[in-house]
């Protein structure tokens, strides 16, 4: 039974880069995954496209200061503001950012439906592609490390809790089509037993189950369109899209 939130890695493909040296701190803002790393004890914001700050173009963005202030919002998707300074000390990427504020925010594109049956059953559905607009090699054909993330959520709005119960092993499905209905990759993720058939969304519950997609499947520069939902369950289908540039 799934009724929180899982956690949510968006790993990058490339190390940070160096760019021309800049001034020692600039403040900015910034968008992306809060993470923390148990093991050493390492905070970090992971962008899905990167910033280039301080001579260094990166994916991640190390935190410094007191972020486990933020931890109420470790796996989502975040706004943060704050100031970022140079840290060579502290390997790669050499920099820290000190948050002042921050907010989970919906990553652009997102998509969101309403399923309500009755006055007890009410949940919203929402499906995002972070980041919903890419390309996967600069202007000089040299990738650009993007790792893009499907993002698919329930949350019950209602007190009453919602139940599901799957007929077959088969859990969340996904497929993405071009933008004239062919299907060019999909996946399907499954539960381990049968008991995990039945699971249940308590009040305020949430599901969440992220997917990840390789170059070949959408690497026609165009738009392309995601479908998901729990696989032979009706009325928990949505539809987002995307553009590769």
């Amino acid at each position: 039974m799934r009724t929180a939130f899982l956690a949510v890695a968006l790993l990058p493909l490339t190390a940070a880069v160096a760019l021309p040296q800049q001034a020692v701190d600039t403040l900015v803002t910034v968008a992306g995954f809060l993470q923390h790393d148990d093991e050493v004890n390492v905070w970090t914001i992971v962008v899905p496209l990167p910033i280039a700050v301080l001579g260094i173009r990166t994916y991640v963005v190390p935190l410094v200061g007191k972020p486990e202030k933020w931890d109420r919002y470790v796996g989502r998707y975040i706004q943060a503001s704050g100031r970022i300074t140079r840290l060579p000390e502290r390997g790669n990427p050499p920099i820290g950012m000190e948050i002042d504020k921050a907010k989970e925010v919906a990553p652009p594109g997102t998509t969101r439906a309403i399923v309500e049956h009755s006055v007890n059953l009410r949940a919203e559905i929402t499906v995002s592609v972070i980041p919903n607009r890419f390309g996967w090699r600069d202007s000089t054909g040299a990738p650009t490390g993007v790792n893009p993330l499907i993002l698919y959520t329930i949350v019950n709005q209602r007190t009453a809790p919602i139940f599901f119960i799957l007929p077959t092993s088969r859990f969340v499905c996904v497929a993405l089509k071009t933008d004239d209905g062919t299907t060019v990759w999909d996946s399907t993720t499954h539960v381990q037993s049968p008991d995990a058939r039945r699971f249940t969304l308590q009040r305020a519950g949430g599901f969440r189950e992220a997917f990840r997609f390789p170059e070949d499947a959408a690497t026609r520069p165009g738009r392309y369109f995601v479908r998901v939902g729990i696989c032979d369950v009706d009325d928990y289908d949505i539809t987002g899209q995307f553009d590769v540039l």
